[in-house]
C-alpha cells in the first residue's frame, strides 16, 4: 500500500440534499483533492455511508456525487480500501464496480516496512453488545440480505431516514463510559499481545486519539459528525490525527 495512508469512519453522510449535508461532503472533498496531490492511499472504517443498501432497482438515493469523487480518486491511481460498518454492511459488489474499492467485510489487516496496522470497524466488541450481536448475525445472513434487497429503494431509504438516529448526534461530542474504553483498549492490547499487531485503528464509537501503548498504537478514528477527524500515516511511518475544520463552521 502506497504512503501517505489517510483514513476516515463514520462520516454518516445523509440520505438527502440539503447545504449543510453538501457542506460537510465538501469539506471532505477537499481532503480528496490533498490526497490525490500527494497521491498515497484512502482507507474507509466503516459507516462511510450513513445507510446503504443495493435494492434490486439501484443503489441508494443522494449518494452521487460522492460516489463519483471516489470513482475520480481511483481515476488518480489513489488505492482505495472499505472496511464495511454496521450502517453500511450491505454492499453487493456496488462499490468495486463503481470505484474499484478494495471491501472487506471484515476486519482489515496489512503489513508496511515490517509494521502490521489493524483496521477494525469495531462494532459489537463490548460484552453487554450480545443482543446486537446476534442481530448483526440475522441481518448479515445470505437469505436475509437477498430479502433486503427486494424492497425498492423509495421505502427502504425512507425507513432509514426515520430509523437513523445520526441527526441527533450533531453539536453533541460522543461520551463513551470509561469502563468500555478500557474494554476496548484491552481488545486492542490483545490483538497487539497475540498477534503482533503495531498499531489497532478502530471506529464505530465516535471517540477520538492516538494512544501509545510500549511503542504501538491503538487509534480511535473520530467521526466525521462533529469531529471532521482525518487520521493519517505520513512517509516517514508517523501516526497524524487532526479536525479538518474550524468547530464554528460545524454548527
Amino acid at each position: 500500500m502506497k504512503l501517505p495512508i489517510y483514513i476516515v469512519s463514520d462520516n454518516h453522510f445523509l440520505l438527502e440534499n440539503t447545504k449543510k449535508e453538501q457542506k460537510r461532503r465538501d469539506y471532505l472533498f477537499e481532503v480528496f483533492k490533498n490526497i490525490k496531490k500527494t497521491g498515497g492511499s484512502l482507507i474507509i472504517g466503516g459507516d462511510f455511508f450513513d445507510f446503504w443498501l443495493e435494492s434490486i432497482n439501484g443503489p441508494p438515493f443522494y449518494y452521487d456525487n460522492i460516489l463519483n469523487e471516489l470513482e475520480e480518486l481511483n481515476n488518480n491511481d489513489i488505492e482505495i480500501h472499505y472496511v464495511l460498518g454496521n450502517h453500511d454492511y450491505w454492499d453487493n459488489g456496488y462499490f468495486k464496480k463503481k470505484f474499484r474499492g478494495n471491501i472487506h467485510k471484515k476486519d482489515f489487516s496489512f503489513s508496511i516496512k515490517n509494521k502490521k496496522i489493524l483496521i477494525t470497524h469495531g462494532d459489537g466488541l463490548l460484552k453487554h453488545d450480545y443482543l446486537y450481536r446476534i442481530m448483526k448475525k440475522i441481518l448479515r445472513n445470505k437469505l436475509i440480505m437477498f430479502l433486503l434487497r427486494l424492497i425498492p429503494r423509495q421505502i427502504s431509504c425512507k425507513i432509514a431516514r426515520k430509523i437513523s438516529n445520526t441527526k441527533n448526534k450533531f453539536g453533541k461530542e460522543p461520551i463513551l463510559d470509561k469502563k468500555y474504553k478500557n474494554e476496548l483498549k484491552q481488545f486492542a492490547i490483545m490483538k497487539m499481545q497475540n498477534e503482533n499487531f503495531d498499531a489497532v485503528l478502530m471506529g464505530h464509537y465516535h471517540q477520538i486519539g492516538i494512544e501509545n501503548i510500549n511503542d504501538k498504537h491503538f487509534i480511535h478514528l473520530g467521526d466525521w459528525i462533529n469531529n471532521y477527524t482525518i487520521t493519517q500515516y505520513d512517509n516517514n511511518y508517523q501516526w497524524k490525527q487532526k479536525n479538518m475544520t474550524p468547530r464554528k463552521d460545524n454548527k
